[in-house]
């Protein structure tokens, strides 16, 4: 699909709702200032005191819009899929901003975000209704659609067009065919001129490379834009980009789709939390590692390598729950492991102390792992790091793509019933849906809900 046409689209819907918001919160507040004269309530605080929340809402809005999918619905849904979008996307908006206030201790008029919400839920919505009454409109589709030649041989044009989707038609309007093996250059050229191309498809599927040069030296010459298809299908689309390396165009297929400016977001927040957690936490580390030795002999703190992104070996740190020399003691326990798979999982190991029997539940043995975490070995949210030998022990090629992102502290698996799965196919299998769903939404949510598994020891053993 031609798609940057529709992200750039989409980036300029997400600015305008993103001034919607900012528009909203000002209508709010002299909204609720009016209601107050006419009604005789409490007077609100200056305008003053709000200013600073405009572009807060401007970004927060469009930002939580999104990861409700709000963006992502096709012109020809049904209006109530963008409506429940937008009231599941303002409600949490609300619920952010009113959660921020509380944290930060500010006393604003909680009417005044609850009319945001609303009345900016209701600009966005009015705006989608504009947006695709005049996408719809015929001038429109003249000005969006794209004159496309489909150059390549005729059995491969015809199988790329019966791959594409609806929505990748409506983008197109069908100038015909061009083949370089049977057709004199001229003849291409000419037909660009005829049809008034501007996008010009190549499919380079059994071409030559001298006719595919001739082609993009011709489009070059015209100033027709090209859109190039190679042949091959390894990796899904989305996760390919177009590069530059030794001075020549090249394919980038990445192991994860998520955009790198948002994995870099993802990167600075891990650095903040683990550093803030590791101060806050601080009191609470002397009292476990007091504790641990005070009830068994040994070292309060576990290391064991653990294989990191793509495999790197690393040494991660735990507070101990089991008694010394535990893992010398593994093979004996080797006919009692539950968890189908190279993984070790038993239920009341004899290893364990008491104590650790408690920290496990609660996962707190696993936070000495925020030091990895500001360390850069591990991440907040991600696949739980497993100790080499293990990963050694994979016996399906596609296990080793839960190494393509960084180990979490916490993960799906932690929050979907821990140890009570039993089968590492199905861990594996929510590590992967982790890594292709990855959102910065996803992370976040994923850590509210450890929350209460970690509170309540849901699942821990």
């Amino acid at each position: 699909m031609l798609t940057h046409p529709q992200r750039t689209r989409t980036r300029l819907f997400q600015a305008a709702d993103g001034c919607l918001f900012a528009t909203a919160l000002l209508a709010a507040y002299f909204l609720r200032s009016a209601c107050a004269d006419w009604f005789g309530w409490q007077a609100l605080e200056p305008i003053e005191g709000y200013l600073w929340l405009v572009p807060v809402v401007g970004v927060l809005g469009p930002f939580v819009l999104a990861g409700q999918g709000f963006y992502e619905t096709p012109r020809s849904a049904q209006r109530q899929y963008a409506l429940f979008a937008i009231l599941r996307g303002c409600g949490l908006t609300v619920v952010a901003l009113i959660l921020g206030l509380f944290i930060l201790r500010l006393q604003l008029a909680r009417s005044v975000i609850i009319l945001v919400g609303t009345i900016g839920g209701l600009l966005v919505y009015l705006r989608g209704e504009l947006a695709q009454r005049l996408l719809a409109h015929d001038f429109a589709q003249e000005q969006l659609r794209r004159r496309a030649v489909w150059v390549g041989l005729p059995a491969e044009n015809q199988q790329l067009r019966g791959a594409l989707t609806r929505l990748e038609r409506d983008t197109l309007v069908d100038s015909g065919d061009f083949n370089p093996a049977a057709q004199p250059l001229a003849a291409f050229v000419q037909l660009l001129h005829a049809q008034a191309v501007n996008v010009v498809i190549l499919n380079l599927a059994g071409l030559d490379r001298d006719q595919a040069a001739q082609v993009l030296l011709a489009c070059a010459n015209e100033g027709v834009e090209v859109l190039v298809r190679p042949g091959l299908s390894a990796l899904p689309s989305p996760k390919v980009t177009v590069d530059q390396f030794g001075g020549e165009a090249v394919f980038y297929y990445r192991a994860q789709s998520a955009p790198l400016g948002h994995l870099f977001i993802k990167q600075v927040l891990d650095y903040v939390l683990a550093a803030i957690l590791l101060v806050a936490l601080s009191p609470l580390y002397l009292l476990i590692t007091l504790a641990i030795r005070l009830t068994s002999p040994g070292p309060a703190f576990y290391r064991q390598i653990r294989a990191g992104l793509n495999g790197r070996s690393f040494l991660m740190l735990k507070f101990r729950s089991m008694q010394s020399g535990a893992e010398q003691q593994q093979a004996s326990l080797a006919d009692r492991n539950e968890m189908r798979g190279p993984v070790f999982k038993v239920t009341n190991d004899p290893r364990v102390t008491p104590l650790g029997k408690f920290l496990r539940r609660h996962s707190l043995d696993e936070l000495p792992q925020l030091w990895n975490v500001l360390r850069g070995e591990m991440s907040l949210v991600g696949p739980r790091p497993l100790p080499i030998e293990e990963v050694q022990r994979f016996d399906h090629d596609t296990h080793r793509r839960r190494l393509s992102v960084k180990p979490g502290l916490t993960c799906l698996w932690q929050i979907s019933g821990r140890n009570d799965i039993a089968d590492f196919a199905d861990w594996v299998r929510l590590d992967l849906a982790y890594i292709d769903q990855w959102s910065l939404w996803l992370d976040c949510k994923i850590l509210l809900a450890t929350i209460p598994v970690a509170l309540f020891g849901r699942g821990g053993r």
